[in-house]
C-alpha cells in the first residue's frame, strides 16, 4: 500500500489490507485497511463477522474517533508521521523512489545472479534473487550481520536456492547501495 499506488476504486477493490511493517517501514503490530461501500453493504449481510474483520464495528468506533480495542498508540503516531513524510515528498515521488530502488536491485541481481520471478512478475517491495552462484546465503547473512545488515533467505524448498532483498519503506537509495556493495565485497564479485 505504501510501495505502489493502488487505484482501489479503478480496480473495483472492496477490501485492501496492509501491514505497516512493510512498505510504511514501521515496527510490526499495526494493520491498515480500506473498505468500499459495496464491502460495507456485504458486511451488513454477514451475521457472524468475527472480531478482527467486523467492518461495521470499526465503522461505529470510527464515527466516535475511537478504536474497538486499545490501539498501539506509538505505532499510530509513527504512521501519522510516515504519512506526513509521504505527503511532504509527494505521492508520485515516493512511489517513484520505491520503483527506482526495485529497478536498481533488479539490475544488480541480473548482473551477478538472476531474478527468481519471470519477467513481469517482479515485486516493487523486494527483489527475489535466484542463487545461480550457489553461495551460502546463511554465511553471507552472518557476514552482513557483522556490518549491521541482513537479507532474507528463501523459504522452504527455496532456502539457499534464492534470497530476497527488501527495498521498501524508508530505506534510501544510499542504504541500498551500501548493502549491494557489501554483498559484492563479501562474495568477491
Amino acid at each position: 500500500m505504501a510501495v505502489v499506488d493502488i487505484p482501489i476504486d479503478d480496480l473495483g477493490l472492496d477490501v485492501v489490507f496492509a501491514g505497516t511493517q512493510k512498505g510504511f517501514g514501521l515496527p510490526a503490530g499495526l494493520t491498515v485497511f480500506t473498505v468500499s461501500e459495496r464491502g460495507m453493504e456485504r458486511a451488513r449481510q454477514v451475521p457472524h463477522r468475527g472480531n478482527y474483520f467486523d467492518f461495521l464495528d470499526y465503522e461505529k468506533y470510527h464515527q466516535r474517533n475511537q478504536t474497538p480495542a486499545t490501539p498501539a498508540i506509538p505505532l499510530l503516531f509513527a504512521l501519522d508521521q510516515r504519512l506526513t513524510d509521504i505527503e511532504a515528498t509527494g505521492k508520485e515521488s515516493w512511489f517513484a523512489r520505491q520503483l527506482e530502488m526495485a529497478e536498481r536491485t533488479r539490475r544488480w541481481a541480473r548482473e551477478y545472479f538472476a531474478l527468481l520471478p519471470r519477467s513481469g512478475y517482479e515485486s516493487v517491495s523486494l527483489t527475489a534473487v535466484k542463487n545461480t552462484r550457489n553461495i551460502s546465503v546463511d554465511a553471507l547473512n552472518k557476514e552482513l550481520g557483522k556490518r549491521g545488515m541482513t537479507l532474507s533467505n528463501g523459504y522452504g524448498k527455496l532456502k539457499e536456492k534464492a534470497f530476497r532483498i527488501g527495498h521498501m519503506g524508508d530505506i534510501g537509495l544510499d542504504d541500498l547501495d551500501v548493502l549491494l556493495r557489501a554483498i559484492e565485497e563479501i562474495l568477491g564479485l
